[in-house]
């Protein structure tokens, strides 16, 4: 299982995501640098890393009411492709489209929850039951591309 698990570079990829926002926190607080933000076509990487970074920076965003605020805002708002990257939209064959970036992000929010547990008000149950919804197809929060479509 390690083994399959290495083969996907899942954690290397988690990796590059934490130390990208810790390089953005570091911009901004402790050399009060500005920082633009943006991968290579905006829709995966920048919301990945710009909530990360959010959460690190903030305490309000390790609240329940918060975390909410930080999907609805940078993912959601932000417009990312939910629908084409959980395979819910109508290019739900064109296997090119899916990638688990939000499920990535949500890891990455679990290991800093696992490192620092005091410094969130949700737990790790709160994060599993937002990954089954993500895919469940019983809300509309995470079928659409956009708000327009939602």
């Amino acid at each position: 299982w390690l083994s399959a698990l290495e083969g996907t570079k899942w954690l290397q990829h988690l990796s590059v995501l934490l130390k990208s926002a810790l390089l953005v926190v570091h911009a901004v607080d402790r050399d009060q640098r500005p920082v633009l933000v943006h991968c290579s076509d905006g829709w995966d990487r920048t919301p990945q890393i710009v909530a990360l970074a959010k959460l690190l920076l903030d305490p309000y965003y390790r609240t329940t009411e918060g975390f909410q605020v930080l999907v609805e805002t940078e993912w959601l708002d932000f417009g990312h492709k939910f629908a084409d990257r959980c395979g819910h939209g109508e290019n739900s064959d064109d296997l090119n489209e899916r990638c688990p970036v939000f499920l990535q992000w949500l890891d990455c929010v679990h290991q800093l929850q696992r490192q620092f547990p005091c410094s969130f008000e949700f737990n790790e149950a709160f994060l599993v039951k937002l990954v089954q919804h993500t895919y469940s197809c019983l809300f509309g929060t995470f079928l659409c591309n956009n708000a327009k479509e939602r």
